[in-house]
């Protein structure tokens, strides 16, 4: 009796994986979309245009090729490497931090 509910569950199963994989549209019974047209109205709306992105850390515009953006650009790259020299430099001391006696 168990191998037949097991049986009735695989072909369920397996049945369910065409008819969602669309292996069964061909013969008219799998999912497909619908092609008959729209009865309903659809209305065109408007919207706002969104506002330009802000440059970011200290970034020229994302559209300036001047050379005043590239100086600018390369100053905060600069500005943001000493960042991280600084913080890379905070982790290794972190990091070699010597074990100090602690007193109950």
């Amino acid at each position: 009796m168990a191998k037949w509910i097991i049986g009735i569950i695989i072909v369920v199963l397996l049945g369910a994986a065409l008819w969602y994989s669309g292996a069964l549209s061909s013969l008219g019974l799998g999912m497909s979309a619908s092609q008959t047209p729209t009865s309903t109205a659809q209305m065109a709306t408007t919207t706002q245009q969104a506002a330009a992105p802000q440059p970011e850390n200290g970034m020229a515009a994302t559209n300036d090729a001047s050379d005043a953006a590239i100086t600018q650009d390369t100053a905060a790259v600069d500005a943001q490497m000493q960042g991280l020299t600084s913080d890379s430099a905070n982790v290794d001391s972190s990091l070699n931090d010597k074990q100090t006696a602690q007193s109950y």
